[in-house]
C-alpha cells in the first residue's frame, strides 16, 4: 500500500510497474503532492468532506446509559479545534526529519530517495515468464496461431514485445481490430484448452496493455549537506524527459542550544501548482508530479538523544512524572518526523524517514529459569497443597523465596548509588516501597505458624491447584464438548488431583503446563495474609493493594489465589456466623464479567469439590461453597418467574425435530465449569438409548432454581455451585458474589439485598474481601459516582469496626493514589509488585530479549481514512491466505485467520459493517487476482476467502445483547479447519463455522483471552492510552501477534503519534494518561444523595427493609450516614456542609409525604429515572452508569386537534 512491489511483473521493485491502475489509485501512503494553485473554499472543503465519506467524523464516542454496561465509554462529540490540522494535509507536499548532533557537526551524509512513475509504450514493458511458458505460445498444435510470434521476445527470463500491435485496443466507443482483436481469438479457453499456453496467457495479456501501465523510475542521490538552515530550498536535479515539469528540492532548518545543534531536514515537491479541480488519483499529470516512497536517510556516527534540558519546569509536584522519567531514563529518542515517522538502527548511526513505522514490544518474563530447583519448588503449587509440604518445609521454602527478593533489592541500593544525586532520591523512593513490601512479606510468612493460618494456606492452594487443572486440561472445563465427548473417569476422584501427573499430561497433549504460580501471583498471596487472618490489622484497613502487571500476566489467578485463602480461613476460624457472602468481586464491563466469571466459577467449583469431601468437610463446613453472578439487567434473570419462562422455552425447543435449544439459552453459563460439558446437548434415552436433547436448567419450589451438569459422571451432577437469578440471590446468598459495578445501584431498590453484607443479622460476618478488577476503568463521571457510593457499600460491609480488605487490579496505573483515595475513603494504595529502578526489572517481571507483539504504523496520504481501512483489511486477508497457500500447521493458520478491527465509536462500527460485504470482498477478489502467482492451483481453490464474509463478520460492541455475548465468543473462538471448505456447483470455494471478522469497540479492551485473535487494525487513536495498551494487547498473548495502528493525519494526536511512533511504543507505559475522578463534588452529591440516603438507610437499619416499613423512618436514621460522610471526606468542606443540609431537606420531605399521604409502600416515594417529574428528589438511580441527563419523551394520544 506504499509501494513499490505491489505487482508481479517480476522486475525489481526499482523498475517496478503498475498495471489497471494509476499510481496515486493503488498507493496510500508515503506520496509527496504538488502544491494545490488556489486555496480551496469552505464550500470545495465541505464537498470533499463528504465525498469521502465524512473522513473528519467528530470524534464521538457511543453514548449509552443502560443499567447494564456497554463498554464504550462515552467521549465528548465535540472535539477542539486546535486538535483540527488544515485539511491540506492529506496530500502533504514535503517531509522531514529532526535529528540533535553535537555542536561542531559541519556536515551531515543525506541521501534523499523516492520513485517517480510514468507511462511507457509497449515496447518497453517486460513481464518475468519462464521459457517454457514464453514458448508455449507457439505450440503448433493450438487452433488459432498468435498473430505476432514476429515480435514477442525472450531475453534473460523475460518476455516483451518489439512494437505495439497493430490496430485499435478498444475504448471511448470504438470496437478493438487488428491484432488486437485477433488477440482476442487466440486468447479463447476453447483456443488453449488442451495447450500449456492455457497457463500463462494471462502474463501475455498483460504487455499487451489492455489497461491502464505506469513504470517506475528510481531516484536515490546522496550529498553532504551543510549543517545550516537554507533561506530557499535547494533544488535535485531530474534529468528524465517523462518528468520535465517535476521538481523536487529540500531545505534544513539549524537551532544551536546548550552545545547541540538540532537539524530539520525537509525533502520538498517544488514542482509547480496543480489545478485544484484536477486533483484527482486518476488525473495523469498529478502523478506525474507526485513523489512516491519518498524517504530520507541521514548518516553519522555523533548523533545525539533529544533531551529536555528543560524537564524540571514541567514538574510542578508531579513526583510520579518525576519517577516515570526516572525509570525510562533508558529509553532514547534520537529523531522526530515530520508528516511522517523516523527509525534507526541499534547503533543509532542511521536515521530514515519511514511511512511504515514498526516496533516490537519485548516479552515480559514472569517466572524464574530452570536452574534453581529450590525456587520453582517453592512456586509449584501442587508443594504448597495440603498434599505438600509440611508447615515447616513450606515456611522454609517461602522464606527462600522471599529471601530472593531481599537481596534483589540490596542489588537495586548498589546500582541507585551509581545514578546523579536527584535520580539517586527518585530512586531511593522506589527502594523504599520495596522494603516495605518486603517487611509485609516476611513478616506475614510468620503468620503460617499459625495452624490455622497455615491450614486456609494449604487448603487454598489445594484449590488454586485444581482450578489450574480444570481451567487447563482439555477433559475439564476448559473445554466445552458435548455429552458424548465428555470424559466419565476422573471427574469425581479426589486422588486423580493428588496424584496428578502434570508431565504425563503434558505427553498426551491434555495441558501445556505444570500448574505452578508466577513469582509475583505467590507473593501477592503472601502479601494478602494478614488482610485475611488479622481484621483488626492495618492492611486490611488502611491499604488498598493494587496488582499493577501488563494485560495476560495473571492477574486474575493472584486474586483468585486472595480469594480462596479468604474463604478457606473464614470457614475454618468460625463454627457459626461464616455464611452467606464472604467475597465481593466486582468488573465495569459485561464482556469482562462473562469470561471472568467463568474461570471463577471453577476456582468456587473446586472449593465446593473439596468441601464436600470428608476429609475437608470439618475444615469448610456445611453450607455450600457457591457463586452467584449479579449483574445488569437484561443479562440474567431478576425472578425466578423469568427463569422458569426460559427453562420452558429450552424445552419447547428441545421438542421440536429440527430445534436449537441451544441458541435459546440465556444464562449465562454453557457449559459446566468442572467438566465442560454442555448443559445443553444430546442425551441417550434411558429407555430406548436414542439421542435426546438434554439441559442441566430446573426449578422447584424446594430447590429453586438450580443447574446441574448432564453429565451423570461429573461431581456436580446434582448441582452446579453457580446462581444467575436475582431473586435467588437474594434468598441466599453466594459465597462469593460476582457482579458489575453499576449493579450496586439496586441496593437502594431490593429490599433484600442486604443479605449480601449479613449488616441486619448479629451473629453473621460481613463479607472480608472487596475485588475490584480493572481498576483504570472507575474514571471520569463513572469513578464519580462509583467513589460517593463506594461510602455506603464499606459501611454495610463494616460491622463491629471491622472493615473488608480491598484489593485490586489494572494493567495500566496513573495517578492512582489519587483514585483510591477518592473510591475507598482515603486508604492510601500499595501498587504490587512495586517498581524496579528500571522499568525493565522489577524482580518479578523482566523484559526478555524476545518479542510476541509488533506495532505497525500507517499515515494515509491523499486518501481518506475509511478507504484506506478497507484495502488495509482486504491486504490482511490476502496476507492470512498466503499464510494458507504456504500449508503451514493448522495451529499457524489457526491464530491469523480471524482478524479484529477496532473503532471508538458505534457509528463507525456501523458504518463498516455496511461495507464488508461489498468493498472489502472486492478490493480483496481483485488483490487476489493481481497477486495471483503467489498461490498455486486454480484461483477458484481461494474464493473461499472472501465469499461469504458478511456472515462470518460479528460484532463484539454494546449493541450485542448480554445474553448474546457467550454464544459470539464462542463463534469467534471456533478454529480455522480446512475441511470446514466447501466447493460449490460451478467450483468456488467457501467455508463455514469461521469468523473473518470481529468489529469491535472498547469493550473488547479488557478481559478477553482468546489465543486465535493476533491480528488486529485499530481504527484510530483511542481517546486515552491505557485504552490503546488494553485493547493492543488483547493479540500477542500466546504466539506473535501484529496490532495495525491506522491514524488520521488530520487530527493533530494521531499525527504526532505517528511522527514519534517508534519512541512513543517503546515506553508507552509511561504516557499512560492521570485518572481524575471527583465524587464529592455538588453534581455528583445531587446524582446519588437520594440513592445514598435510601440505601444505607433501608440496608442498614433494622425495620427499614421491606416497602411498608417507609413509614417508620426518623430523621435521626440518617445520624450514621451524615458521620460516615464526615470521616471519610472530611467536615471541613463547603461540599460536607452542604451535603448534611440536603440529607436534611431529603429527611424532613420524606416524613412530610408519608404524613400528608400516607404512603404506605416504598415505590410509591421512589421514581425511576424514567419517571421524573416535577420534584426529582426522590428519583433514585438503578444503575451507576446513569450518569447523564436524560431526556423522557411522553407521547400523548392527541396533539392539538390531531393525533399521532
Amino acid at each position: 500500500m506504499i509501494g513499490p512491489g505491489s505487482d508481479t511483473w517480476g522486475l525489481p521493485d526499482g523498475e517496478e510497474i503498475i498495471s489497471n491502475d494509476t499510481p496515486l489509485q493503488r498507493y496510500f501512503s508515503g506520496i509527496l503532492f504538488p502544491n494545490k494553485d488556489t486555496v480551496a473554499t469552505q464550500a470545495e472543503l465541505d464537498a470533499a468532506e463528504l465525498q469521502s465519506e465524512t473522513e473528519i467524523d467528530d470524534y464521538e464516542d457511543e453514548q449509552k446509559t443502560e443499567d447494564e454496561d456497554n463498554g464504550d465509554k462515552p467521549q465528548s462529540s465535540n472535539e477542539n479545534e486546535s486538535d483540527k490540522i488544515s485539511k491540506t494535509n492529506f496530500f502533504p507536499t514535503n517531509i522531514g526529519l529532526s535529528v540533535c548532533v553535537p555542536k561542531d557537526t559541519n556536515s551531515l551524509e543525506v541521501t534523499f530517495s523516492f520513485g517517480l512513475y510514468y507511462q511507457p509504450k509497449n515496447k518497453d514493458i517486460k513481464i518475468k515468464i519462464s521459457e517454457q511458458g514464453y514458448r508455449s505460445f507457439f505450440d503448433e498444435n493450438i487452433p488459432y496461431q498468435l498473430p505476432f510470434k514476429d515480435i514477442l521476445k525472450y531475453k534473460d527470463g523475460f518476455m516483451f514485445l518489439e512494437r505495439e500491435l497493430g490496430g485499435f485496443a478498444g475504448g471511448k466507443g470504438k470496437s478493438r481490430s487488428g491484432e488486437y482483436l485477433a488477440f482476442d481469438e487466440y486468447k479463447k479457453t476453447t483456443n488453449l484448452r488442451d495447450s500449456s499456453a492455457e497457463y500463462f496467457v494471462d502474463l501475455l495479456e498483460r504487455i499487451i496493455n489492455q489497461g491502464r501501465i505506469w513504470k517506475r523510475i528510481n531516484y536515490s542521490t546522496t550529498l553532504e549537506v551543510p549543517v545550516q538552515s537554507t533561506k530557499e530550498p535547494i533544488p535535485l536535479v531530474l534529468e528524465y524527459d517523462t518528468h520535465k515539469n517535476t521538481k523536487v528540492g529540500y531545505n534544513l532548518r539549524v537551532i544551536n542550544q546548550e552545545g547541540r545543534r538540532f537539524v530539520k531536514i525537509q525533502l520538498v515537491n517544488l514542482s509547480e501548482k496543480h489545478p485544484a479541480n484536477r486533483f484527482s488519483n486518476k488525473n495523469e499529470t498529478l502523478n506525474v508530479k507526485s513523489l512516491f516512497q519518498a524517504q530520507i536517510t541521514v548518516n553519522s556516527t555523533d548523533f545525539l538523544p533529544f533531551e529536555n534540558k528543560n524537564a524540571k519546569a514541567k514538574y510542578f509536584e508531579d513526583d510520579e512524572a518525576k519517577e516515570l522519567d526516572f525509570i525510562y531514563r533508558s529509553v532514547k529518542n534520537y529523531a522526530i518526523g515530520h508528516n511522517c515517522s523516523t527509525t534507526w538502527d541499534g547503533v543509532q548511526s542511521v536515521i530514515k524517514t519511514t511511512f511504515l513505522p514498526i516496533q516490537d514490544i519485548k516479552d515480559v518474563t514472569n517466572t524464574f529459569g530452570k536452574g534453581d530447583k529450590k525456587l520453582n519448588d517453592t512456586l509449584n503449587i501442587h508443594n504448597l497443597s495440603v498434599w505438600g509440604f509440611d508447615q515447616k518445609t513450606t515456611i522454609e521454602h517461602l522464606n527462600y523465596f522471599v529471601n530472593q527478593y531481599s537481596d534483589w533489592i540490596d542489588q537495586q541500593k548498589v546500582l541507585n548509588k551509581k545514578e546523579s544525586q536527584e535520580n539517586q532520591a527518585i530512586g531511593g523512593g522506589i527502594i523504599k516501597r520495596q522494603i516495605e513490601n518486603l517487611n509485609r512479606l516476611k513478616s506475614n510468612i510468620q503468620l503460617l505458624t499459625d495452624d490455622d493460618a497455615f491450614r486456609a494456606f494449604q487448603l487454598a492452594n489445594t484449590a488454586m491447584f485444581i482450578q489450574l487443572i480444570t481451567s487447563n486440561d482439555t477433559d475439564y472445563g476448559k473445554t466445552e464438548k458435548e455429552l458424548s465427548e465428555a470424559p466419565t473417569q476422573n471427574l469425581n476422584d479426589l486422588f486423580f488431583f493428588q496424584n496428578y501427573d502434570a508431565e504425563q499430561r503434558i505427553s498426551e497433549g491434555k495441558i501445556k503446563f505444570i500448574p505452578a504460580y508466577r513469582p509475583f501471583q505467590l507473593a501477592f498471596l503472601l502479601l494478602s495474609i494478614d488482610g485475611v487472618v488479622n481484621p483488626e490489622g492495618k492492611s486490611r484497613k488502611e491499604i488498598v493493594d493494587l496488582i499493577w502487571f501488563p494485560t495476560g500476566g495473571g492477574k486474575t489467578e493472584a486474586y483468585l489465589a486472595v480469594t480462596a485463602l479468604t474463604i478457606a480461613f473464614r470457614r475454618l476460624k468460625n463454627e457459626e456466623g461464616y455464611g452467606g457472602t464472604s467475597v465481593i468481586m466486582r468488573y465495569t464491563l459485561r464482556l469482562l464479567t462473562a469470561q471472568q466469571f467463568e474461570r471463577a466459577s471453577r476456582l468456587i467449583s473446586a472449593l465446593e469439590f473439596l468441601r464436600k469431601q470428608f476429609e475437608f468437610s470439618n475444615d469448610l463446613k456445611d453450607e455450600p461453597i457457591t457463586i452467584g453472578l449479579w449483574v445488569g439487567m437484561g443479562s440474567t434473570p431478576n425472578k425466578v418467574e423469568e427463569a422458569k419462562k426460559q427453562i420452558n422455552a429450552i424445552e419447547s425447543e428441545c421438542e421440536k425435530k429440527n430445534g436449537n435449544p441451544q441458541g435459546k439459552n440465556t444464562f449465562q453459563i454453557n457449559s459446566c465449569p468442572w467438566c465442560g460439558t454442555k448443559l445443553i446437548t444430546k442425551k441417550p434415552a434411558k429407555r430406548s438409548g436414542e439421542l435426546k436433547w438434554a439441559h442441566g436448567f430446573s426449578h422447584s419450589k424446594k430447590n429453586g432454581f438450580t443447574i446441574s451438569c448432564v453429565n451423570d459422571s461429573c461431581a456436580f451432577s446434582d448441582k452446579i455451585p453457580v446462581q444467575v437469578v436475582d431473586e435467588e440471590l437474594y434468598e441466599n446468598p453466594p459465597t462469593l458474589l460476582f457482579g458489575t459495578v453499576d449493579k450496586f445501584a439496586m441496593l437502594a431498590w431490593q429490599e433484600k439485598a442486604h443479605n449480601f453484607f449479613n449488616s441486619l443479622v448479629n451473629d453473621k460476618l460481613p463479607p472480608d474481601l472487596i475485588i475490584q478488577d480493572e481498576l483504570h476503568l472507575l474514571n471520569g463521571p463513572l469513578g464519580s459516582i462509583t467513589g460517593i457510593f463506594e461510602s455506603v457499600i464499606e459501611s454495610l460491609a463494616t460491622k463491629n469496626g471491622i472493615a473488608p480488605k480491598i484489593i485490586a487490579s489494572t494493567a495500566t496505573t496513573r495517578n492512582t493514589q489519587h483514585q483510591v483515595e477518592k473510591l475507598y475513603g482515603n486508604r492510601s494504595v500499595n501498587v504490587f509488585p512495586p517498581s524496579g529502578i528500571h522499568y525493565s526489572d522489577s524482580f518479578f517481571a523482566r523484559e526478555s530479549n524476545t518479542s510476541k507483539r509488533r506495532y505497525i504504523g500507517f499515515l494515509p496520504t491523499g486518501k481518506t481514512s475509511t478507504d484506506t481501512q478497507l484495502q488495509l483489511l482486504a491486504h490482511l486477508l490476502v496476507a492470512r491466505l498466503e499464510v494458507y497457500a504456504g500449508r503451514e500447521t493448522k495451529d499457524t493458520i489457526n491464530n491469523y485467520w480471524t482478524i479484529v478491527s477496532y473503532y471508538n465509536s458505534l457509528k463507525d462500527v456501523g458504518k463498516i459493517f455496511n461495507k464488508v460485504g461489498d468493498e472489502v470482498s472486492t478490493f480483496t477478489s481483485t488483490l487476489q487476482h493481481r497477486l495471483s502467482n503467489l498461490f498455486q492451483g486454480d484461483f477458484r481453490d481461494y474464493t473461499f476467502n472472501y465469499f461469504g464474509i458478511p456472515n462470518r463478520t460479528q460484532e463484539l460492541t454494546s449493541r450485542v445483547e448480554s445474553t448474546k455475548i457467550k454464544s459470539v465468543l464462542s463463534e469467534i473462538e471456533k478454529p480455522f479447519k480446512t475441511e470446514k471448505i466447501d466447493r460449490s456447483q460451478i467450483g468456488n470455494t467457501y467455508i463455514n463455522d469461521v469468523v473473518d471478522f470481529v468489529l469491535a469497540t472498547n469493550m473488547i479492551s479488557v478481559g478477553i483471552d482468546i489465543s486465535k485473535l493476533n491480528v488486529m487494525l485499530l481504527n484510530g487513536m483511542p481517546k486515552n492510552i491505557a485504552e490503546y495498551i488494553q485493547a493492543s494487547s488483547r493479540v500477542g498473548r500466546s504466539t506473535q501477534g501484529l496490532a495495525i495502528s491506522l491514524l488520521n493525519p488530520n487530527r493533530a494526536r494521531e499525527k504526532s503519534y505517528f511522527e514519534h511512533f517508534n519512541n512513543f511504543h517503546q515506553a508507552f507505559y509511561k504516557s499512560v494518561e492521570p485518572l481524575s475522578i471527583t465524587p464529592f463534588t455538588e453534581n455528583t452529591i445531587e446524582k446519588m444523595i437520594t440513592s445514598l440516603m435510601v440505601a444505607y438507610v433501608r440496608n442498614k437499619l433494622p425495620g427499614r427493609t421491606g416497602g411498608k416499613d417507609v413509614v417508620h423512618f426518623q430523621k435521626e436514621d440518617i445520624n450514621g450516614l451524615k458521620l460516615l460522610v464526615k470521616e471519610r471526606f472530611g467536615n471541613h468542606s463547603t461540599e460536607s456542609n452542604w451535603f448534611e443540609k440536603r440529607l436534611d431537606e431529603l429527611a424532613y420531605d420524606w416524613i412530610d409525604r408519608v404524613r400528608k399521604s400516607g404512603v404506605k409502600e416504598y415505590k410509591q416515594l421512589l421514581k425511576k429515572p424514567s419517571e421524573k417529574d416535577e420534584n426529582q428528589d426522590w428519583v433514585v438511580m438503578q444503575s451507576m452508569r446513569e450518569i447523564d441527563s436524560n431526556t423522557f419523551i411522553n407521547i400523548k394520544a392527541n396533539f392539538g386537534n390531531g393525533k399521532i
